[in-house]
This record gives C-alpha cells, sequence and structure tokens, in this order.
C-alpha cells in the first residue's frame, strides 16, 4: 500500500490504516509548481482527509528557490526536517517549527546556500493567495 493510498482509506470515505512512514525523507518525490514560488520544488502527500479537508506533505525546496508573500485559508504548520528554512525572516534548522494560523501573511523559503526538507501540515484544504507585501 502506498501511503497517499493508505491515507485516503476505504471507499466510504473513513481512514482505515494509519499511515506510518520511517524516514520521509526517502520517499519519492514529485515536482510542482505554484505562483508563490520563483521555481519548481518538490512534494509528496502523506494523508489528505476526506472529510476536512486537511493534508499533509513532504516537501523539499531546493537552495536558491525564492518565495513571495502569500497565505492559505486554512492554518498550516511546517516542521523542519533536514536543511535550513527561514520563515517570517526567522532561521529555522532541523526540529524548528513554525505555525500560522489561516489568512496569516508568510513568506518561507530555503535559508541562503541550503536546501530545505519539512514536513508541511494544512488544517483544511489547500488554498493560495499571493500578496504584494505582508499587509496586502
Amino acid at each position: 500500500m502506498t501511503v497517499v493510498d493508505a491515507a485516503r482509506g476505504g471507499d466510504n470515505g473513513e481512514m482505515t490504516d494509519p499511515v506510518i512512514v520511517a524516514d520521509v525523507c526517502s520517499l519519492p518525490l514529485r515536482l510542482s509548481e505554484q505562483p508563490a514560488y520563483d521555481r519548481p520544488f518538490e512534494l509528496r502527500e502523506l494523508f489528505e482527509d476526506p472529510r476536512t479537508g486537511a493534508e499533509h506533505y513532504v516537501v523539499r525546496y531546493r537552495a536558491g528557490t525564492r518565495a513571495r508573500w502569500h497565505r492559505h485559508r486554512a492554518a498550516h504548520t511546517i516542521i523542519v526536517i533536514a536543511g535550513r528554512l527561514v520563515a517570517n525572516g526567522q532561521p529555522l534548522g532541523p526540529g524548528g517549527y513554525a505555525h500560522f494560523p489561516g489568512g496569516t501573511a508568510m513568506l518561507h523559503e530555503p535559508a541562503e546556500g541550503h536546501d530545505c526538507t519539512f514536513v508541511l501540515i494544512f488544517d483544511g484544504p489547500f488554498d493560495l493567495e499571493v500578496m504584494e507585501s505582508p499587509d496586502g
């Protein structure tokens, strides 16, 4: 069973099995493009709750990736597992944690010269609004 198959569960939308991954850094990732970033980055869905829309991912930004200010309607949490990330100006290394309440302006990108891998947890369905500045 793949991670996504386990995460989505059975035909009735109920989660039927736990999702357990020994090393999220070893999972194969796919390229994703989002308008808040100047280049594609890599990700893999770990979990999706069909009832609430919550989504969990492992994400890898390559060194040099640049972000624009943006926000999401759902709250979202980042836990850095490898490399270095800068979240709203705050540098974070492995074990670093950032939580953004829904609607909060954010800018997160790899620290200068570093790749960064992190777990990304959305409390609801993914959406994205690119902003010109943290004030809108």
